[in-house]
């Protein structure tokens, strides 16, 4: 068994693991978890059909081959959400996301033929492409060449992990290096973005100088291999739950008193994370979800909200929500929105709730303040 092989192998082994943890046992809200899971699913299949192609396995069960292309634009989605969903806080999937998948979709029908081709005019096929891996990127199983679905798939991946790259190592020197989304989304993204990157240079390499498609398969394995060592040292991201804080402030008994310095520097990320996130619009948003991203109980964070901003939690999350509101009333962009509609976008789930909270804060009822900026 080639090295390639032991790689792949072991990599679609502990990816089926990681599968059954993060399935299981990972906490959090339903589109996180999904976007999560899909992305290890995807991991897994395309190396499970690396170590088949390796092997030479794919000569007795030929119906395997090209069931993992598909599988690879659908992996450069799955970071997509995935990268969504924890810098963004995106929570569904939206028109564009199903325009998306009709990229797997349209070339998994575009290989219909192949995968109803005979099992043994398939066997005499796949004998000449393992005789010569390289042969497997320049072949034409559908209506487009395989080189240029490798091209599309990796100039895709390459753009959305450098992308989400940019955008967590951006919001990680906003909040101070103290974000763990941030701090494992530049790893997760930085990963990716070597890969494809290296599998971009291969791909437009000479291959009549080296295995272009080995090589490609041992990276895959490698970076799968160092995705999933690096999941099972952060439970936060495996399991969904928040690791110790490293904050040199330990204790959260409810009669500790915060210090000035402590109550700055809580009251600094808290109005980071109301900077850099809109899950709080969310009228399903709990005050579970703050005191998971600060690493604290929800009894301290109510005592941190208290002593740091004057206020309870529900008072300052409709603060949060209200300015939110105010900022898009002045913009063109709510100008035909109904007032139950902007409740609802700001995560009110009635109009006599925002308007209440809207006038205890401003004075005016949001009717009053939007006749107000019109007449300006």
């Amino acid at each position: 068994m080639s090295l390639t092989s032991v790689f792949s192998l072991v990599a679609t082994a502990i990816g089926i693991l990681a599968i059954l943890i993060a399935l299981f046992k990972q906490k959090g809200y339903v589109f996180k978890k999904f976007s999560f899971l899909l992305m290890l699913a995807c991991l897994t299949y395309y190396c499970s059909i690396v170590f088949i192609v390796d092997s030479q396995l794919v000569v007795s069960y030929p119906h395997f081959f090209k069931t993992g292309s598909p599988v690879f634009y659908l992996l450069a989605i799955s970071i997509l959400w995935l990268g969504q969903a924890h810098l963004y806080e995106k929570r569904r999937l939206g028109s564009w996301d199903y325009v998306l998948l009709l990229l797997p979709v349209l070339h998994f029908i575009e290989l219909l033929p192949f995968y109803r081709m005979p099992t043994e005019e398939k066997k005499a096929y796949l004998l000449e492409l393992v005789a010569d891996r390289n042969q497997i990127i320049y072949a034409f199983e559908g209506w487009i060449p395989t080189f240029f679905h490798y091209l599309f798939q990796i100039l895709i991946g390459c753009f959305v992990s450098l992308f989400f790259f940019l955008k967590a190592f951006q919001r990680s020197k906003t909040s101070g290096n103290k974000d763990r989304t941030s701090s494992w989304m530049i790893v997760l993204t930085a990963t990716f973005l070597a890969f494809y990157t290296l599998g971009l240079v291969l791909l437009l390499s000479d291959a009549n100088e080296i295995p272009i498609h080995l090589i490609a398969s041992l990276l895959f394995g490698l970076m799968l291999l160092f995705q999933l060592f690096f999941l099972f040292f952060r439970p936060d991201v495996l399991y969904g739950i928040p690791e110790p804080t490293q904050s040199p402030k330990p204790t959260f008994s409810a009669s500790f008193a915060l210090n000035e310095e402590e109550a700055t520097d809580f009251r600094s990320r808290i109005d980071t994370y109301f900077l850099t996130h809109t899950d709080f619009l969310m009228d399903d948003f709990r005050q579970q979800d703050l005191s998971e991203y600060l690493g604290i109980t929800k009894n301290r964070l109510s005592q941190v909200i208290q002593q740091a901003f004057g206020k309870n939690y529900n008072q300052l999350i409709n603060e949060k929500r209200i300015e939110v509101a105010i900022r898009n009333l002045q913009s063109k962009t709510w100008k035909h929105y109904t007032i139950e509609a902007i409740a609802q976008e700001v995560g009110f789930r009635s109009r006599t709730t925002f308007n209440k909270a809207f006038q205890e804060q401003t004075g005016l009822t949001p009717s009053q303040f939007r006749r107000k900026i019109e007449n300006t």
